[in-house]
This record gives C-alpha cells, structure tokens and sequence, in this order.
C-alpha cells in the first residue's frame, strides 16, 4: 500500500459540475415514448370506511386510460406487512391502494393513468368515494386505552409493540441519589421535505418480460428484490436505475404503496407510467418521524456524579408500519441512545410504539438520537442547576474518559474508540470566554442570550446484525467492483448508488490511493441494478464505512493483481514490485518502469506473453460486512438570544467538534454537518406537521410546514478530531447524521439556559415563539 496522496484530502467534488450547471437527470428529467401519467384520488379522512368507489365519469373524460382501485391491483399484487423479528411486534396489512378502510388523511385510494398529468388530474376530481367517517386515533398515549378505537380491528390493539431496555440496579441507584431531576419532553412530529419530491417511471416490455423501473430511491436493490416478490417476477427481470436524488434523508428507504401501484399499473397498462409527487402529496404521504413522547429521571449523588437514568418512551407510529424498516426503529434507538457519551451505572426504560391514524412514522436522518439526546442533555442541565454547577462542569465529571474506552453501556453498545471529554473541552475553547460580555449586550436589546451544550454518540454504519437479523431484506454486506482498463484508466461499480453526500468523489479517492493511480483516472458508476453490484442502499451514515471498505478491499485486490502481472514482466519477485503514482518497478531498480496502462494492456491483449497459472483478470469485487455498528461522538454548543417581546428565538453562534475517525474528504465532512445542523434546528424551532382534533393536516403548503433559511442559520464553526474506529476498514466512522443528532439538544438546552435566568423553561419542541412567552409569563 502506497502512502495516502487523495484520503485525508479536500478534493473537490466530482458529482457537482453536472449539478450546478442544472444537468442532473432525476426521474422527473427522464420521458419514455408512449408515456402515461399518473394521479391519485387519496383519502380526505383520517379514519374511515370506503363504501363506494364509482370511476365511470372519470374514466369517460378523453384522454383517460384507466382507473384502478385496489380491487383492480389485488391480483397482480398482494399486501404486505412491515414487520421485523422484535418480540411482540404487530402490524396491520398495507397494500397498494386502499382496501376497504382508510387509516390516514392522504393514503391512496384510486390511481387514475391519462395521457398528460392534467388530464388525470382532471379525471381525478370526477371520481366519486363514499366514505363512512370513523373515529380518528390521534392521541398515541390515549390509543392504548382499553376503550379507544383501533387503528387496525384484525389486530385487536393499537399497542404495535413495548419492549424494556437497560441494566443495573436502577431502584438502588436511585435510593442512593442526593438528587433527582425529572423532564417530560413531547418532540414535534415532522418529515424530510426533500428537494426532489418522490417519483417512479416504470415500464414493462411485454416482449422481454421485463420490468424496467426509475425511482428516487436510497436502496435500488431493495426494490429491485421486493418488487419481484411482490409482483411474483423473477428478480433477473426487474431493473431499478436511480440516477441523482435530491434529497431522502431515511424517507425513501422504503415500499411506498402509491410506487407500488404505479409499478403494477405499468404492468396492466403496458405503457410506461409516470408519476411525480407534489409538494402537498408529499407532507401528506411520505413518512414523518420523531413524534416522541418521553417521561425520564435522572439520579446523581452529591458531587454530579450520574448514578442511575429511567425513561418511558411513547412513539407515535402512525396507521401502518412502512416495509421493511418498520416503524420501531425510532422508539427503539430514542431507549438505547439515551445514556450517550455518559457514565450511566444502571437504566430501565420502558418503550411503546403504537398505532394512530396518521402518517406512518418511520426513519428519519439520525432516527430516534434527537429526542433521546434532548432528554439527556436537558437532565443534565437540570441537574446543574439543582447542584449550582455549570453546564460545562456537570458533563466534564460523567462524560467518558479515554481510561474508559472500551465502554459498553447499559443498554449494550459498545463505544470502542472516542473522544467524548476531549470533544468537550475544545468545544468550549471555540465558545470562548465572552459568554458574559454577549449576556449583557443581549440584555440592553431586550434579549435573553443561552448557552448550551450537546454532548453525543451516534450509531452509524450498523452492519448485517441490525436489520438482517431482524428479518428485514436489509444488510451490511455491501459489494464494491473495481476494474483497471486496458488503457490503464479505472472503472468502479457502487453497489450503492451515491445520493448527494459526495460518495462517488470519496470512493474513488480511497480507490486512487489504494491502487496507486491518479484520481482522474477513476470513474465511479453506481444506480443500476444491472450494472452493479449488490448493495444495501444508502442509510444510517454507513458510506464512508461500508461502501468505501467494500472499495477499498476490491482495488486492494486488483493491485496485488497488477503486481503480480507486473513482476512477470519484469522477472522479479511480487514482494519486489512497486506501484507509485500510475508507475509500478521494481524497488532500487530505476530503469525498471512501466505504466499501469502497459501493464493493463498485457493482461488484455498481451495474454499469449503470460504462463497459464497467472491470473490476467484486471477486475475484483470486494465486500464488506464489518461490525455491528461504529460510533462517531462530538460536543456542540450553541447560543441564541430570545427576544422578550416577542418570544422568538435566534440561533446566533454555534460550534461543533466532531470525531468520526479517519476523515476521507473535509471538505464533504464539513457538509455534512451544516446541512445536519440545519435540519436539526428546523426540528428544535420550526418543523411541525400539525394536525386538527379530527386528524386533518394543517400544515400542507411550505407556507405552514415551516423551513429553515439561509437566514436562519449562523455561521458553523466545525473543528475534528480524529480517533480511527479500530474495526473498520481505513479507520473511518459514520457522520452523515451527526450534525441533525446534537443539533436540537444543543439549541433546546440554549433556550432553557437564557429562559432559567428567569425561572422558566420550555420542554417541547419545536420550540414556539408561544411556548416561550408562555413560559415567562407563567406564574412561578
């Protein structure tokens, strides 16, 4: 292996000229001949039964092809259920389109095919569905009374499933305590809003019998897999081809009915079929996540020191639990998160996950780290004050200690690298030591400034135990396929498409260095289940980790490859021969020096050259399954000013040290974690999918789902450190979650912290301009 030139390096990104320049080819770019398109009647109820469904007039309007309902598709394609191997688990039958009861406001109904999107969109509105309106379910905490009524009847409970988590002798631990501190923290439901808003073409050639479908996915071989299934093909005649994604953030790591309707009609129809999703079908429909509810105490003794941690966790799930994720990942990482980077002796918490009729709730970038941090970071805060000790100080005497490494916490993860005090400390050095001087300045403005602190770990990478042994089609075992050409030039085939977080730059950066080439040399492919490899899609921070090991380990072969060939040529020993910067020699022998390119070309044209046992095959896949999981850790501190008049809250400065091992690109890193902070502040004060007493959406527009803009996020100061995770292939951990993980805690505990000043705090979030008001106004 040659030294690094390319990793650890900010090379530009290769994916951005064709992006900023406005050549993407996303779904919606792409138009097949004889093409239909696609629009849903959806429900306008959150709980009903569907009575009658007439689409004679609609499918009378010229230009209509057809109008199924989910008696149509039922044939061709039957329901399913998203349930993985947790204890106990339950989950009502979702199918393509509505069969029989509608469980929330938006789920598909009918699916209309016309020439032109107007025209189904027109023939639409003329199809007539009686509805019997039921009761909705709105309440997760009143759905599990014994007299609410269910979600799903077969099922005969709303509970989807409950589950204890943790270890040690928490009754004793808290027996022992000089202090306990209490929060009950409700997180606002919310959802991805991605820029590309979801999207399938699909198209089957009744002559090959095959079935060709382009969608804006995370996990092409995914759907390639369960589309088969589902439609009873075989798996060598589907195609899935995701080219650039904007945005998907979890949400589209799924089976989405209304896709799965439109992939079944092509088949009926046998024309290709499009359907592009609008920004109202999409605050509606697409998967939402962190509803949490959560109740928690933390025991500490006289000096600060954490002796036991307890939490109730409530996850609102939705109707239905999405394929094949399900829905109680979220609950399950907000329970096993939650003791962090912290010394945590003993933990009991008690998990439910239940059914309500809204949309279904599913994984969500840094799923369920947001609410089990921001209850965490809050009981510290509290109990620093109830002790008169700094926030700071109160994290310095439990967080992590190198001595400490390797930890494994109460509820069984295991931290085998990290740099949580470390993490600490630098943060605060970025802080700096005018906090008091910017309190008073606030103050003369009629502003109350807040510090505060957010001290995490983040699950990442996780490998083929997390789903797979779940029973999910979802694995770890990602495959990488790295070809030297006979020109010397080098292809790489992602078994995972890249999806805007600079995957393809990355690879072939690791790819360059490990095969001792020019980074120019290398192309990097990925999105065709044709084409490449098998990969399990793009979720939970794993690229830098498995995409790029996979990588790394078929380029490490195809240069032993190279070498090998190499010393034939120039009668030396393997172990003798050099590959360095696109030229392999033998070491001390300078006249010795060739080409990659003449090296590739015997292999390929020169074979007659080679005796029979050398193996001239200049292509290697490499596959990675690695550990369970890995995990980054980092410090965020962030400071706002709340305006007294008014309540509102702006964020005015923020920090972050984050350690996510070997850093393969910063520059990509760094993105990385201002887009994650972002997002995590639009959860902590803006982003809330609100809903009426009967369930109806009234946030259905971006005028009243709210954003974040450039001018609501400050400048981001980023410092790294770099601790390599001894079980990964370069060393490196996960971190495209990172920045949305500590983000709200950090955010929440700085309003509190400018709040306490006045003996009031907030404990929901998003944190509303009312809440604050709300709160100094409160009689104390």
């Amino acid at each position: 292996m040659t030294a690094a030139r390319y990793v650890g390096q900010r090379v530009r990104r290769s994916e951005d000229p064709a992006l900023l320049a406005g050549r993407g080819r996303f779904v919606d770019d792409v138009t097949e001949p004889r093409q239909a398109e696609v629009a849903f009647v959806r429900s306008p109820i959150a709980s009903g039964r569907i009575l009658r469904i007439d689409t004679s007039a609609a499918a009378a309007l010229p230009g209509v092809l057809a109008a199924f309902t989910a008696a149509d598709l039922a044939p061709y394609c039957p329901g399913w259920r998203g349930l993985l191997n947790w204890p106990g688990m339950v989950a009502g039958e979702q199918t393509a389109l509505a069969t029989g009861v509608v469980r929330h406001v938006g789920e598909p109904v009918v699916l209309v095919v016309a020439g032109s999107r107007a025209e189904a969109e027109d023939a639409a509105e003329l199809v007539v569905v009686d509805y019997e309106e039921l009761p909705a379910v709105l309440d997760p905490v009143a759905a599990l009374d014994p007299d609410s009524p269910l979600v799903h009847e077969d099922l005969g409970t709303n509970l989807c499933f409950t589950s204890p988590f943790g270890s040690g002798d928490v009754d004793d631990a808290f027996a022992r305590a000089d202090t306990v501190v209490e929060v009950a923290v409700q997180t606002g439901r919310h959802t991805a809003v991605a820029l590309e808003m979801r999207g399938v073409l699909a198209s089957y050639d009744r002559d090959e019998h095959t079935l060709t479908v382009r969608v804006s996915t995370q996990a092409p071989q995914m759907l390639q897999t369960l589309y088969a299934r589902l439609l009873g093909l075989p798996e060598n005649a589907v195609r899935v081809v995701t080219e650039h994604v904007g945005g998907a953030f979890g949400m589209k790591a799924f089976v989405y009915p209304d896709e799965v309707a439109v992939v079944t009609a092509s088949l009926l129809v046998g024309r290709p079929l499009k359907w592009t999703q609008d920004r109202y079908e999409s605050l509606q429909s697409d998967t939402q996540a962190r509803d949490e509810r959560v109740t928690a105490a933390l025991a500490v003794d006289a000096g600060g020191r954490v002796l036991g941690l307890r939490s109730e966790v409530v996850s609102d799930a939705g109707a239905y639990s999405m394929y094949p994720r399900g829905c109680v990942t979220e609950g399950v990482q907000v329970a096993t998160i939650m003791p962090g980077p912290y010394r945590v002796p003993a933990y009991a918490s008690s998990l439910r996950v239940v059914f309500t009729n809204k949309t279904p709730l599913a994984v969500y970038r840094a799923v369920g780290h947001p609410p089990a941090i921001l209850v965490m970071e809050l009981l510290m805060d509290e109990a620093a004050r109830a002790l008169g000790l700094t926030a700071d100080e109160i994290r310095r005497r439990n967080l992590l200690a190198p001595a400490d490494l390797p930890y494994t916490s109460p509820t069984g993860n295991v931290y085998d690298s990290g740099s949580h005090l470390e993490s600490l400390e630098r943060a605060l050095a970025l802080l700096g030591d005018d906090v008091g001087d910017r309190r008073r300045d606030a103050e003369r403005r009629g502003r109350l400034l807040g510090v505060g602190f957010s001290s995490f770990v983040e699950l990442s990478a996780p490998g083929a135990m997390f789903y797979g042994a779940k029973g999910a089609p979802i694995t770890a075992h990602d495959q990488v396929e790295v070809t030297v050409q006979p020109d010397g030039s080098v292809t790489v085939l992602l078994g995972t498409p890249g999806q805007g977080q600079g995957l393809h730059t990355t690879a072939a950066q690791v790819v360059a260095d490990a095969l001792g080439v020019r980074l120019d040399d290398v192309r990097v492919v990925s999105g065709d289940t044709r084409v490449v490899p098998h990969g399990s899609g793009v979720w939970a921070s794993r690229s830098a980790v498995v995409s790029v090991g996979a990588a790394h380990a078929a380029a490490t072969e195809v240069r032993r490859r190279l070498l090998v060939l190499a010393a034939h040529l120039f009668e030396a020993d393997p172990d003798d021969v050099e590959l360095v910067d696109g030229v392999v020699g033998v070491r001390g022998v300078p006249a010795s020096r060739t080409g990659v390119a003449e090296v590739a070309a015997v292999a390929y044209w020169g074979t007659h050259r080679l005796p029979a046992d050398v193996e001239v095959g200049l292509g290697a896949v490499g596959s990675y399954s690695g550990p369970p999981y890995t995990f980054n850790n980092g410090t965020h501190v962030a400071v706002v000013e709340v305006e007294r008049a008014t309540g509102l809250v702006r964020v005015v400065d923020y920090a972050v040290v984050e350690d996510c091992g070997v850093l393969v690109n910063p520059d990509i890193v760094d993105g990385q974690i201002r887009g994650g902070v972002a997002q995590g502040l639009g959860g902590a004060l803006l982003e809330h999918v609100v809903l009426d007493p009967i369930g109806q959406p009234q946030t259905s527009t971006l005028l009243d789902y709210l954003l974040p803009t450039a001018v609501d996020v400050p400048d981001i100061r980023i410092e790294h450190i770099e601790t390599p995770a001894p079980t990964t292939t370069l060393g490196t951990k996960g971190v495209g979650e990172a920045g949305t993980a500590g983000a709200p805690a950090a955010i929440h505990c700085a309003v509190n912290d400018a709040l306490a000043r006045e003996g009031a705090r907030v404990w929901r979030q998003p944190i509303r301009p009312e809440d604050v008001l709300a709160a100094l106004t409160a009689e104390r």
